[in-house]
């Protein structure tokens, strides 16, 4: 895969997630425990890939519905994930964000939300680098649906984020406008239960946020991804 990746999983009820960014690291929660593990190993294409860090974690990744592209370019895999992530059994959901490796940012932002084999979600917001603020934001997402599951690109998805008081992430709001005769939004709420950083070669930082979500009466495990490009030399 030549364009810049984050692989996301978690299973609620094994109390495991993981964000992998390929040629940078791995941050991994596990039960109560935020730990960080080598940059993954990632090989394979087209619906299979293998996905592991030494001693951390070793996953297979089966994509359960076509790459779904996204206007600003990226394309985002829904797939299962099995296998074993610090001793634990795995057999979760997962997401595979590829970005084209050239795409110039200032902020960019990747959030994972699988409510259940049936209904899953993924943001990616994307900031040029000089922009004026979030509202030169370009924000897409898609909804994953069904058995097996049919991807749609939302017409008009919205993202608010609440910070506290060190100026971590403690809240994040989803609004989803599915296409353009949707009446309402479906919303989904997520709070922060632990978070971690990843620094990348060139200076850029990603802040992980690992999310409790919830629509209705669903309830996820899931992840916030937000990298912050180095500054222009």
């Amino acid at each position: 895969m030549s364009e810049r990746a984050t692989i996301a999983f978690a299973d609620a009820a094994a109390e495991v997630a993981g964000v992998a960014l390929p040629g940078v690291g791995t941050l991994l929660s596990v039960g109560d425990k935020l730990t960080a593990a080598p940059a993954p190993q990632l090989s394979g294409g087209g619906s299979a890939w293998t996905l592991s860090a030494p001693g951390a974690y070793a996953l297979s990744l089966e994509a359960l519905a076509g790459g779904s592209d996204l206007a600003g370019g990226a394309t985002v895999w829904l797939c299962r994930a099995r296998g074993t992530v610090e001793g634990r059994e795995l057999d979760a959901l997962a997401t595979i964000t590829a970005v084209p490796a050239a795409e110039d940012f200032e902020l960019e932002r990747c959030l994972s939300i699988a409510l259940d084999h049936e209904l899953s979600f993924a943001l990616l917001s994307h900031r040029p680098r000089g922009a004026g603020g979030h509202g030169e934001e370009q924000l897409e997402a898609v909804v994953f649906r069904g058995d097996p599951p049919v991807s749609s690109v939302v017409s008009q998805p919205r993202l608010s984020t609440t910070y506290d008081a060190g100026g971590q992430p403690g809240h994040a709001g989803v609004e989803l406008w599915e296409d353009e005769e949707s009446e309402y939004a479906l919303r989904i709420g997520g709070e922060s239960l632990t978070n971690g950083e990843l620094v990348h070669a060139d200076g850029a930082r990603s802040r992980v946020v690992f999310m409790a979500w919830h629509h209705k009466s669903h309830r996820a495990l899931g992840s916030y991804t937000m990298t912050t490009a180095a500054a222009a030399g």
